[in-house]
């Protein structure tokens, strides 16, 4: 059983997570077939990298279960650049094949720190423009841009704080969490970091921190992000995350889109998905047996429902214009 909880995290025991960190589990993957309902997918490893056990491509086997498009992801370019970001020999692939695209941008979006600073939203903006001209990414179509949880993440830290009473993660609890799912490293990073920086991000008492009190922050990373896209004039906006961040970011006139995660757990997703004003949601990960990455591991994806007919995706490609810095191959993200 695959669940997802908290802080974005995966477990194995949905019982005793949702006693260790006061969460509720979540509904069961759709199987690796056919879903009419579901013609989207997002993964975060190359397409191309994909084979069956009967022989067939990632892209056959995509077009076998009815799928029309491909999600794939930006991320920053250096030296340790991975396959979870999309390449233009995989662009033209998909593209070729019949395929259409839909790029969202995430980096670290699972950390709140991330928001808390000033300057990353231009940065993000900037990388995702310099990445979508080396995929010939054309114009009038949408990038999204990630927001994993924070607000969710901040819930569970003020959590932390009031079972640990503001000190470290005892070794007793911490040596439970990590044998309920060694993944819960991520909570505990977050939570040590939130002890240090809470009181000046914040400037209240833990106690009395919400997960509301990240939307400022994610206001002004949007905010940043419509400065220079818009200034760029190519690419419509499109967020990602909770439905409170959903509801924010659309209330604000921040993004044209918003695409609901998958953590039904996480603040007020539960009642924007029944507002019926996102435009794409996220199903929970489907592992495919008979699917490999790289002839290594299990292939893993995200089933998405669609709302509208236009959510930014893209079926031909337009001007490219070289990244400076990409490289013709990426190394594998797991």
């Amino acid at each position: 059983m695959v669940c997802v909880i908290g802080s974005g995290l995966r477990c194995a025991g949905a019982g005793l997570v949702a006693l260790l960190l006061g969460v509720l589990p979540a509904a069961a993957a759709p199987s690796c077939n056919t879903h009419p309902q579901y013609p989207l997918v997002d993964l975060s490893q190359p397409v191309m990298t994909i084979t069956t056990k009967s022989g067939k491509t990632g892209v056959e086997a995509f077009k076998a279960i009815g799928i029309k498009t491909i999600a794939r992801y930006y991320d920053w370019v250096g030296p340790d650049t991975t396959c979870k970001s999309l390449f233009p020999k995989e662009t033209d692939a998909l593209l070729a094949a019949g395929l259409s695209i839909v790029t969202i941008f995430q980096h670290e979006n699972s950390d709140p720190e991330t928001f808390l600073d000033k300057s990353r939203g231009a940065r993000d903006a900037r990388e995702a423009l310099k990445l979508a001209g080396a995929n010939g990414q054309p114009a009038g179509s949408a990038i999204y841009f990630a927001v994993d949880g924070v607000d969710q993440t901040i819930k569970d830290s003020v959590f932390e704080w009031r079972v640990n009473k503001g000190q470290v993660v005892q070794p007793e609890r911490k040596k439970r969490l990590l044998a309920a799912d060694p993944s819960f490293r991520k909570h505990i990073k977050f939570y040590e970091r939130f002890r240090i920086y809470h009181r000046l991000a914040f400037g209240k008492p833990p106690e009395a921190i919400t997960h509301g009190d990240m939307l400022p922050f994610v206001d002004h990373y949007f905010s940043e992000l419509n400065r220079v896209l818009k200034a760029d004039g190519r690419y419509r906006i499109g967020g990602y995350g909770s439905g409170l961040v959903c509801e924010h970011l659309l209330n604000r006139k921040l993004v044209e889109f918003c695409w609901l995660a998958m953590s039904t757990g996480w603040p007020r997703s539960k009642e924007f998905l029944a507002s019926g004003k996102w435009t794409l949601v996220q199903q929970h990960t489907t592992f495919c047996k008979n699917w490999q990455f790289n002839g290594k591991e299990t292939a893993r994806f995200d089933f998405n429902r669609v709302q509208r007919k236009d959510f930014g995706q893209w079926s031909k490609k337009g001007k490219v214009t070289p990244a400076a810095g990409l490289p013709e191959k990426c190394k594998p993200s797991w």
